[in-house]
């Protein structure tokens, strides 16, 4: 495989880049860690709903810059991937051999799985990756799921089914970066000589072992081998294309929603008001506007301008509700999310419509569950393995 070669994650394709000689695998973990941090932040704030306010002209965003106080936020991204992972639950997994099944019972509540596996789908839904990663460390074994801004699996170039390896990255409690790369023989650990700010190239990153062993040269031993053959890391995807989550083709539809309300909400406050006007050359220092006071305005003098009152138009915010609507339901549209969920319609559906209506949802989610049940028996039966029980994968049924 050479060198060369980088997987660009977010935008799914190959670049050429070069890597550093000593270290490429380092190398081009750092590079695929790094290039997905900032795209994945903005994803998952658009899910928790910190959203930025969009202007269609530059010019109106530099007037408005300092009115962050003004935004106002309808968050559908929620939304839509709440609907499809409340419908996504595991419930558990069966096995043909009623001894293993009774030991993958107890496991399976001592590691927490379940909770575990509801991070996975709801990273896996907006992110569209998940990963979970499964060792046995001083006899015990653990199975925790890994924010896909933390951690990234490589496939070889020949068999993209095949796993190649795993990188790992986080900050310590002394705020050096610490990565560890994961194969299926070994484990290679690595740490920052400078902060977590100030690591920016494969040259900070120094061997580094947990234990402080050392090899016969005097060298950190920065190796820990292992004999599972099988780098225990697990990758739920959507797709195999590219990383795209649920929410990726409606956040300019979010944008949208977002300014439209936030317009909404400041015309109400000095548009949707009637506002009264008076033209007159008297002093009105004495009139009182208060309930059941009467302005006494003279006429006028006969020449010039004579006095005069009117109304002001207020802002018909039927208008922003509107536009509002149809935005959110081309959301539900592209999503696949029925439209009930997103904005109120007339009348209760019947039984058949509501069938109707919520099939291209069950449709998405059934096809996330296709992704997720292949993934889910390597993860079963990788932890079978390490507790000392080899099961075949058609032996192993998981439960939705």
């Amino acid at each position: 495989m050479a060198d060369t070669l980088k997987l660009r994650v977010i935008q799914g394709d190959a670049v050429l880049e070069k890597l550093d000689d000593d270290h490429p695998d380092l190398d081009r973990a750092l590079k695929a860690l790094s290039a997905k941090l900032d795209g994945y932040e903005d994803i998952w704030n658009y899910y928790d709903g910190d959203q930025p306010l969009m202007y269609t002209s530059g010019r109106l965003r530099d007037i408005f810059k300092d009115l962050d106080m003004a935004t106002f936020v309808e968050n559908w991204c929620a939304v839509i991937i709440d609907a499809a992972n409340d419908r996504i639950n595991l419930r558990g997994v069966t096995l043909e051999d009623k001894t293993a099944n009774d030991a993958l019972k107890v496991l399976w509540e001592e590691l927490g799985i379940n909770l575990e596996a509801d991070d996975v789908h709801e990273a896996a839904l907006v992110i569209g990756e998940a990963y979970i990663m499964v060792w046995k460390d001083d006899e015990a074994i653990d199975v925790v799921y890994n924010d896909p801004r933390l951690v990234h699996l490589f496939y070889e170039s020949a068999n993209p089914k095949k796993k190649w390896y795993g990188a790992k990255w986080w900050a310590d409690s002394k705020d050096h970066l610490r990565i560890t790369l994961y194969y299926d023989d070994r484990l290679e650990y690595y740490r920052s000589e400078k902060e977590t700010k100030n690591t920016t190239s494969v040259r900070h990153l120094l061997p580094y072992s947990p234990i402080g062993e050392k090899d016969a040269d005097g060298e950190v031993d920065n190796v820990e081998t292992h004999e599972f053959g099988e780098v225990p890391i697990f990758h739920y995807r959507l797709e195999r294309r590219k990383v795209k989550g649920d929410i990726v083709n409606v956040i300019p539809l979010q944008n949208g929603i977002n300014k439209l309300v936030t317009d909404m909400m400041v015309s109400a406050e000095f548009g949707a008001f009637p506002q009264r006007w008076a033209i007159t050359d008297s002093d009105i220092g004495d009139l009182k506007n208060a309930p059941d006071e009467v302005w006494w305005i003279p006429s006028g003098d006969g020449t010039g301008q004579q006095a005069a009152v009117g109304q002001f138009k207020s802002i018909d915010l039927k208008v922003f509700i509107e536009a509002v609507d149809h935005l959110a339901s081309s959301a539900a549209i592209i999503s696949r999310t029925p439209k009930h969920f997103l904005f109120q319609q007339g009348g209760d559906p019947s039984g058949e419509a509501l069938v109707a209506m919520e099939a291209p949802l069950n449709k998405r989610c059934s096809d996330h569950i296709e992704r997720f049940n292949p993934v889910w028996k390597e993860v079963v039966q990788f932890i079978l393995k390490l507790a000392g029980t080899d099961i075949e994968k058609k032996d192993i049924a998981i439960n939705f």
